[in-house]
């Protein structure tokens, strides 16, 4: 298994020091968030740098581009997701260039109807098959430049059945999954029910951790909070997994969060560790910690 950490956690930085700070930490690579035609704009905007420099820079250092995301989901707007798809084409034609081999969209959004014009609704079988019919064409032009199209589970598209239903469909080898540990966490599933439902189909993967409350949830350090960041660690090593496992702390977005400085070497180093092959299985371990102490006998 290899580990990342997304530019989100870093908006200050520039493309020279996040690949600096990459290698210090011991992290393998590297997810560049693109934020084309969007507000929010980082130091490390690969749309406002020279593609060739930025190869070069990750290159020199050894440390790969793991993935460039961006957040494009399609609509139910014909004329918007006409648009999109250019954009998605240019995220392709980006990711050609640097070097990468991933690029990252995000699911799709369900329309419900109302009480008034249900009509105006869709079922989300139909919200599938749209996407799918929106992503197909876009996948071959994504083979054409030796990418692959990874789909977030991030809007209403969480639970790995549904996620599998769609890619499988498709059956298309530009076409896998990115999963989201934490999104699947937030409709209560398991990396038990996820790991194995997607298996191979999982091309990608993001995690982060935080403690959920009735108010929401609040962003912690790696195994700190109350998402199954080890067991799904551990059901990856299971299917034989050897692609990205990245962290994605959104300091970009929530600027009151730790710094990326605090964050980052405390989470590869755990996330190695739970890599690491153990001699007896994880809940094993764990029940024999568990044990009260051998008391001496006497005679």
């Amino acid at each position: 298994m290899k580990f990342a950490f997304s530019t989100v956690a870093c908006p200050t930085w520039d493309f020279e020091m996040i690949v600096a700070r990459a290698k210090e930490y011991g992290y393998d690579g590297v997810e560049v968030r693109g934020f084309l035609n969007e507000s929010i704009l980082t130091a490390a905007n690969v749309f406002l740098t020279d593609p060739e420099k930025v190869r070069r820079v990750f290159e020199g250092a050894d440390v790969e581009i793991a993935c460039l995301s961006s957040s494009i989901a399609m609509t139910r707007d014909g004329k918007r997701n006409v648009q999109l798809a250019e954009e998605l084409r240019t995220f392709i034609d980006t990711a050609q260039r640097i070097g990468c081999k991933l690029v990252k969209v995000f699911d799709t959004q369900v329309t419900p109807g109302s009480v008034v014009m249900p009509w105006k609704g869709e079922t989300r079988q139909s919200a599938g098959v749209r996407l799918g019919n929106w992503l197909l064409p876009l996948a071959d032009y994504a083979a054409d430049h030796d990418v692959c199209i990874v789909i977030e589970n991030a809007l209403s598209f969480r639970g790995s059945k549904e996620l599998w239903t769609l890619v499988d469909r498709l059956n298309h080898p530009s076409i896998a999954v990115a999963w989201d540990l934490f999104n699947a966490a937030m409709i209560g599933e398991r990396p038990a029910v996820s790991v194995p439902t997607l298996n191979s189909k999982i091309a990608y993967t993001q995690v982060k951790d935080a403690k959920f409350g009735p108010l929401g949830a609040t962003y912690t350090k790696v195994g700190e909070g109350d998402v199954r960041i080890r067991d799904f660690i551990r059901r990856l090593r299971g299917i034989g997994y050897e692609a990205y496992v990245t962290l994605e702390w959104e300091k970009a977005w929530l600027p009151n969060l730790a710094e990326p400085e605090v964050i980052l070497p405390d989470a590869v180093k755990k996330l190695r560790a739970w890599d690491e092959k153990l001699e007896v299985s994880d809940w094993e371990a764990e029940a024999e910690s568990k044990k009260p102490a051998a008391t001496a006998v006497k005679h």
